[in-house]
């Protein structure tokens, strides 16, 4: 790769090169080589984007953070790399960080269920309710087969007292997610009621 960003066959090499190591299981490896990437373009989104999920997965996330800030800095219209930088500010604990970051990924790309779900788990840490329900009811619409956003619905719904909210979730995930389902019911205590109510 040149200075001017023109990719050629020598950055396509690294790219697969970084992926091997990946596959397998040599990180440091592939992190180096995302690093030289980067040395030689410092604005090549892919690099940014995968050495930060190589020194998240690794621990290392303030420096993961700091990378996806930096790439932010020239490709602020990426949608995922806002969800990447949002997921990492969560898990290190900073959730008034992270909120904004969601809700950028949201104004870029309105369909991206990840970004509602994590959305919905920053508002129930920090009790905003009603807003909480709101995301999960988007991450459902968009991914209506995936268990995990019916599941903090239901929950939820629970949660503030809706219970029959709560087992109309119940009896939704139970027609594809019968496990997930009975363990729903069992948090929220509605295990004796979910079968008898139609």
């Amino acid at each position: 790769m040149d200075e001017k960003g023109n990719r050629g066959a020598a950055y396509w090499a690294l790219r697969a090169l970084a992926k091997s190591l990946l596959m397998l299981g040599w990180p440091g490896g592939a992190l180096a080589i995302f690093r030289q990437i980067l040395r030689r373009a410092p604005r090549d989104l892919h690099a940014s984007g995968s050495a930060a999920h190589v020194l998240g997965q690794m621990g290392q996330r303030s420096e993961a953070i700091r990378l996806l800030k930096d790439a932010l800095t020239s490709h602020a219209s990426h949608a995922a790399t806002w969800f990447n930088l949002a997921y990492l500010l969560e898990a290190d604990g900073r959730g008034n960080e992270s909120e904004p970051a969601f809700r950028s990924a949201l104004a870029l790309d309105p369909a991206m269920d990840r970004a509602w779900y994590g959305l919905a788990l920053v508002l129930m840490r920090e009790d905003r309710l009603d807003e909480a329900t709101h995301a999960l009811e988007e991450t459902t619409r968009l991914q209506p087969l995936s268990p995990y956003g019916w599941y903090q619905l239901g929950k939820l719904q629970s949660q503030r007292g809706h219970d029959d909210l709560a087992l109309k979730v119940i009896r939704h995930l139970r027609s594809f997610e019968p496990r997930v389902a009975a363990r729903l019911a069992l948090e929220c205590g509605l295990d004796t009621a979910w079968d008898a109510r139609p």
